[in-house]
């Protein structure tokens, strides 16, 4: 096995610590054990599915001609710490009834656009609340409006972990804070007054739920932590 044989290469250099270059190879050997370990907790989601209802007289999916949403979520949780790995990235697509399509891309390493909430659930497994920052230049291109009335829109995406495998969670739409310039414009009806990730203006139903109450799958948004 390779591990096996990396361990024995790595006894037997400390074995031989005296020789400078023998303790260079352990050094090397034990970045690679290392890099082995944290490759581990690395997961991957795919999801995909249409629009749930939040409630409003017009869902914003039906004010803006979108048929459906495709997602990949690439992520590592960072041992000890309740938060993801800088290299993790989220990638969503909408896909509009004219049959054109939308795309964005949130990466971990902008701390400042992206970011997570790690948590235990009791007999659930771990729930992976991810949220990006969209930029308004790049969300008004999706509804077709100046940048300064789409406020700040955020993307929520959970991902549940659990025996080693992840699948898509409950979470997972758009909210949006509340501004001057969005109470003004088309979507006051959607901005989010408390900011919550749970008040969600835009609601992602999975279709990779296999029945209308299995946990991945919602009609209304429902708080996680």
């Amino acid at each position: 096995m390779p591990c096996r044989s990396a361990a024995d290469m790595l006894f037997k250099a400390m074995k031989g610590r005296e020789n400078p270059m023998k303790r260079i190879i352990a050094a090397l050997l034990l970045s690679v054990l290392a890099s082995g370990a944290s490759a581990a907790e690395r997961y991957e989601v795919k999801d995909r599915g249409g629009f749930g209802s939040t409630g409003r007289l017009v869902e914003m999916a039906s004010r803006f001609g979108w048929d459906s949403y495709s997602a990949d979520f690439e992520f590592g949780l960072e041992p000890g710490q309740r938060t993801i790995t800088k290299d993790s990235v989220l990638k969503l697509t909408i896909h509009r009834r004219d049959g054109s399509d939308w795309s964005t891309k949130c990466k971990a390493k902008h701390s400042d656009r992206m970011w997570a909430n790690v948590n235990r659930l009791y007999n659930k497994g771990v729930s992976v609340l991810a949220e990006c920052r969209v930029a308004p230049g790049e969300f008004a291109k999706l509804v077709k409006l100046d940048e300064g009335l789409v406020g700040d829109p955020t993307l929520v995406f959970q991902a549940m972990v659990k025996d080693g495998e992840a699948e898509a969670g409950i979470q997972k739409g758009f909210y949006f804070l509340n501004a001057a310039e969005i109470e003004a414009g088309e979507l006051a009806s959607f901005s989010t007054r408390e900011g919550d990730p749970s008040a969600l203006s835009v609601v992602f139903n999975s279709a990779m739920a296999p029945y209308v109450n299995h946990p991945a799958y919602a009609m209304r948004p429902r708080f996680l932590p």
